[in-house]
């Protein structure tokens, strides 16, 4: 049986894979090589899921394509845009050389794995990950496209696509789903569940914040809220935004606007209002375009921005500071950048760096 280099290179990663032995620029490599062929994608996801690997997945198997932080910068280095641009895997007209069947014989007669077949469980699971100082572009096998921000992760089962399109978010997320009347897209955050059909929008629930954020870019969402073991639901038009404040409490108050609030719970608020646009273009959703906002963020939360986006530790030792506020939109390649351009601007701060982390004083 004649193979090409490529797809004997492309097995070989693969036995890494079940070896669990596979380094970064490999799994890389392999990634690439799976964007070449659709082919390929179906026999990885039969051989990974054929064999029982310890632990939950980190290795987004249902990805087509993945856009590092490092392929961000370049991108804005070269002047081209700098939002993630999805790449289509090129369609091939011939027919694969050989079934999937025959390279699993090959596969396992040249390289030596021997493992027997079991079913995927409905729960096994998959997580997309997204580390401080990233962001990360990756296409589900339905189309539909998503931008994992910085200390993100994005997790669904192996049944995606097929039986369902839910996931589950912690983090924040831009999501354009791909359309399908047949099968809803779900995105679960902290009790809270998001259906949609095909739209483009944005959510925001780190956990450490207690507020969950969705802001509507196109097309029309159903954002259901649990209260008390019930969901109240919320139609969402393009523009829109939605606040949920301390989302893990069962009680809830709705204000619109903060006014009008009830006594009965002071600790959790849903907050309606109309997204910010500059340009034309939404702030929540600029951060895919490798530009950090800043929307009337206190000093402290600010600061947890910056840690995220530059993979930096920041202490804040002088309290006078937390009361200040920030709004603005920054490309600053560095955090030092960004700090010396807010004391350029009048901002009354000072502050020392030691190796990855830096004390606001």
């Amino acid at each position: 049986m004649n193979m090409s280099s490529a797809d004997q290179q492309y097995l070989q990663l693969i036995h890494k894979v079940l070896n669990q032995s596979i380094s970064g620029s490999e799994l890389d490599e392999l990634y690439r090589l799976m964007a070449e062929d659709e082919n390929r994608i179906d026999l990885y996801l039969f051989l990974t899921q054929s064999k029982s690997i310890s632990g939950k997945k980190t290795i987004p198997k249902e990805t087509r394509y993945e856009r590092s932080k490092q392929k961000f910068m370049s991108a804005a280095v070269s002047q081209e845009p700098v939002i993630a641009q999805p790449i289509e895997p090129e369609r091939k007209v011939r027919k694969y050389r050989f079934s999937i069947a025959a390279v699993i014989i090959f596969f396992i007669l040249a390289i030596g794995v021997t493992y027997i077949y079991m079913p995927v469980a409905s729960n096994d699971s998959i997580t997309l990950v997204s580390a401080k100082g990233e962001r990360k572009f990756y296409r589900l096998k339905d189309g539909t496209e998503i931008w994992l921000n910085g200390e993100s992760q994005l997790e669904y089962n192996t049944s995606y696509g097929h039986s369902n399109r839910d996931v589950k978010l912690s983090g924040e997320a831009y999501f354009n789903v791909a359309k399908n009347k047949n099968l809803p897209f779900h995105v679960d955050s902290y009790g809270n569940r998001i259906e949609v059909l095909g739209t483009q929008f944005n959510v925001r629930a780190y956990p450490e914040e207690q507020k969950m954020e969705t802001a509507l870019i196109e097309g029309k969402v159903n954002l259901q809220i649990k209260d008390n073991g019930k969901y109240r639901q919320y139609i969402m038009l393009p523009g829109d935004k939605i606040e949920v404040t301390n989302i893990m409490t069962n009680a809830m108050r709705i204000s619109k606007n903060r006014q009008n609030t009830s006594p009965d719970n002071t600790q959790v608020i849903i907050d309606m209002k109309k997204a910010t646009a500059t340009n034309g273009e939404q702030l929540d959703i600029l951060w895919t375009k490798n530009k950090l906002v800043f929307q009337n963020d206190p000093l402290e939360l600010m600061t947890k921005k910056m840690e995220r986006w530059y993979n930096k530790t920041i202490v804040i030792e002088n309290e006078r500071l937390m009361n200040e506020s920030f709004t603005g939109v920054f490309e600053e390649k560095t955090c030092k950048d960004l700090l010396d351009l807010l004391i350029k601007t009048g901002v009354n701060l000072h502050y020392t760096e030691k190796q990855d982390s830096i004390l606001i004083y």
